[in-house]
């Protein structure tokens, strides 16, 4: 894994057009570039070993997430997809920084019309921790449903709904010690009716792992 700087990007094409993803265009891609530059990224990752490809941390129906550097720090810079349905990302960076107002989400640090800049998590997501996790290690799953549902609930008392915590494996990443993070607001809403611990429950009872938990 090394570093590749945005000037650097520019002048490897094949790498410049994954920022356009599925479309692979020229110009999204620059667009895309541009407004990294402007709100101060200095670059993002490349998996060397996968044939130089940039390094991502997360794919979706709305966007692509890729590993950079930005201020000194790791970071996570979500880019709108050429075939979303919305034409921004204005929307889930609002509730992303809603939500980070009362200690929830990774911190928003920067954003722009099509892209994301968000606080790097160094963890695994939910499911995974809960299919390695061992019958007998009941105090660690505990804490962190504990902690889960305490979220849930305070998103519900400040009116935002999440939207996805029924499937919270793709939603929860915990870091290294055991502390959840919910992430992905791009379904949030302060209009509907919260039921982030209505949801969350569903996942427990009726998911995947739920015999385990259970």
């Amino acid at each position: 894994m090394k570093l590749l700087t945005l000037s650097e990007l520019k002048h490897h094409s094949n790498l410049l057009l994954e920022l356009s993803y599925p479309s692979r265009e020229l110009e999204y891609a620059l667009m895309i570039l541009k407004e990294l530059d402007e709100i101060g990224v200095d670059g993002i990752y490349v998996e060397v070993e996968r044939d130089g490809e940039l390094l991502k941390l997360g794919k979706g129906y709305r966007g692509i997430v890729f590993k950079g550097r930005m201020g000194g720090e790791d970071v996570a810079l979500k880019v709108l997809r050429t075939d979303s349905t919305l034409s921004d990302l204005f929307k889930e960076a609002e509730n992303t920084k809603f939500a980070n107002s009362v200690g929830i989400g990774a911190k928003l640090r920067a954003s722009n019309k099509h892209v994301m800049v968000l606080e790097y998590i160094d963890g695994v997501d939910l499911d995974t921790w809960l299919k390695e996790l061992e019958i007998r290690e009941v105090q660690p799953l505990k804490k962190v449903l504990a902690s889960c549902f305490r979220q849930a609930r305070t998103l519900d008392e400040i009116g935002l709904d999440h939207g996805e915590l029924s499937d919270a494996k793709r939603h929860i990443i915990l870091r290294r010690d055991l502390s959840p993070v919910i992430i992905d607001f791009g379904k949030a809403s302060k209009r509907r009716r919260p039921s982030n611990v209505t949801s969350l429950f569903s996942y427990v009872t009726f998911g995947r792992h739920s015999n385990k938990i259970l």
